[in-house]
């Protein structure tokens, strides 16, 4: 019952937690609709897997993790400030016009270049799955994981809700606003990659 609670506790707040992954799943499901925001927001499914593995793999040197961490964090924000940078020139397109297929990919690389999940597994949620036998830790993951997906698609969704009653021009604000706040978190992933500690 332990591992029930903390998996879905540590996937709600995680998901609420403003980033990158959060701001393009509330971007796709604005723009394509709520097929495309739900696909993004499943994209931990698939990164999380070689995260995980990874995290171990470099923990063991903590000088090499440090190191993996800058780059990853330069990687993302050279990533995240692409895909900003796109979304910003790009004409938004309502759901009705268009749909994204390569938004699962592109949400996929976003959460593979943020230092964030690396980060979280190699520290709380690394502990919950060396701590437990092979059945809790999957269930720790695949809890973790779906809680997380679901309250980043139900915050878009909500917010999708709210922009359904918008004209178009004001969701195309929106749209470009958020692009805006990818490239916010573009550059302080970029900071942080340069921070002393």
């Amino acid at each position: 019952m332990e591992i029930i609670i903390s998996a879905l506790t540590l996937g709600i707040t995680a998901g609420l937690k403003p980033g990158p992954l959060g701001v393009y799943v509330i971007h796709q499901t604005l723009s394509h609709g709520a097929r495309s925001g739900l696909l993004s927001s499943l994209a931990p499914f698939v990164s999380d897997g070689p995260i995980i593995v990874g995290s171990f793999l470099l923990i063991n040197t903590f000088k090499e993790f440090d190191s993996f961490i800058t780059l990853i964090s330069i990687l993302g924000a050279l990533y995240i400030a692409f895909i900003a940078i796109k979304l910003l020139v790009s004409h938004p397109v309502m759901p009705e016009a268009a749909k994204s297929p390569s938004s699962f990919l592109t949400a996929v690389k976003i959460n593979l270049l943020n230092p964030a999940p690396y980060v979280f597994w190699s520290t709380v949620g690394g502990a919950f799955l060396l701590q437990n036998d092979l059945p809790k830790a999957a269930l720790f993951a695949i809890l973790f994981l779906a809680t997380l997906s679901t309250t980043k698609f139900a915050m878009a969704y909500s917010i999708k809700m709210l922009g359904d009653r918008f004209d178009d021009r004001l969701v195309a604000h929106i749209l470009r606003a958020l692009a805006l706040v990818l490239l916010y978190f573009a550059f302080m992933l970029f900071v942080q990659a340069f921070s002393p500690d």
